[in-house]
């Protein structure tokens, strides 16, 4: 998708260059739009039921207060002078639907535990390590009240660096538009995959599949060009199921505008 005229100074000034869209809006070239783009890992999506696209093998927990995390990696090395993990910045929602971002030093074994209260998290990342330069154990972002898992940063031969997480909330004050999903499994078995979506405006909202496709193996992409709309506090779960054990990837970009 392109469009003639684009913008790119920042909203103000016209230009007569021609640029893709999406890149423009990656570049910050719009006043009020953002592009997040979200891909997750399963290593173990099963048979029996429906499983979330992240780090975990089951359906997401998603919080229903905002509370304090846990961090704590399951190798000592990912410590403030370790040769795993130094920091770790967590990004997610407040308890208002905000954007809310913190960065702990880990501490190994010991857990840290945030100032900032979360209602979501949809990315943890490594920002500093030592000589590894990834973290070398699991690290786990837990509740501490319900003592539920929201995040994880997982280790495979090596630190992945960051969640792997296709679980994403439209903050307040935004609204999403879908531009593409994607899919794609380890092995050579029939997937389905679903994007469910909650609109948290509305009182005991359930989840509604709002995309659907059959996969086998290989990678699948389906570009939507911002036709389904998802409004502020709305939950996105990319979900896949197989014939067989299987791991599974995949996640969704999406177009963020101002209210």
């Amino acid at each position: 998708m392109s469009c003639n005229n684009v913008n790119t100074t920042g909203a103000t000034t016209p230009s007569s260059a021609e640029i893709d869209f999406f890149l423009a809006v990656s570049k910050g070239d719009f006043t009020g739009y953002t592009k997040v783009s979200k891909f997750g890992r399963n290593p173990g999506v099963k048979s029996a039921d429906y499983e979330s696209i992240w780090d975990g093998t089951n359906l997401y927990p998603w919080p229903t207060a905002a509370e304090t995390l846990s961090v704590v990696s399951d190798d000592a090395d990912d410590t403030s002078a370790g040769t795993g993990a130094r920091t770790v910045e967590i990004e997610g929602l407040d308890s208002s639907w905000n954007v809310l971002t913190e960065t702990v030093t880990m501490n190994g074994l010991t857990p840290v535990v945030t100032t900032g209260l979360f209602l979501r998290v949809y990315r943890a990342r490594v920002v500093t390590a030592g000589s590894t330069g990834a973290n070398e154990g699991t690290i786990t972002m837990t509740n501490t009240t319900s003592s539920n898992v929201i995040a994880q940063i997982s280790v495979d031969n090596s630190g992945f660096g960051q969640t792997l997480m296709a679980c994403y909330t439209i903050p307040a004050s935004k609204t999403g538009y879908l531009i593409s999903v994607n899919g794609s499994s380890s092995k050579d078995n029939e997937h389905s995959f679903r994007l469910m979506a909650r609109d948290n405006t509305v009182s005991n909202a359930a989840f509604n599949t709002k995309e659907f496709f059959n996969a086998r193996g290989g990678f699948n992409l389906y570009k939507k060009f911002a036709i389904n709309k998802y409004t502020e506090k709305t939950d996105l779960d990319f979900q896949a199921i197989a014939s067989a054990s299987s791991a599974a990837s995949g996640g969704f970009e999406l177009i963020l505008i101002d209210n």
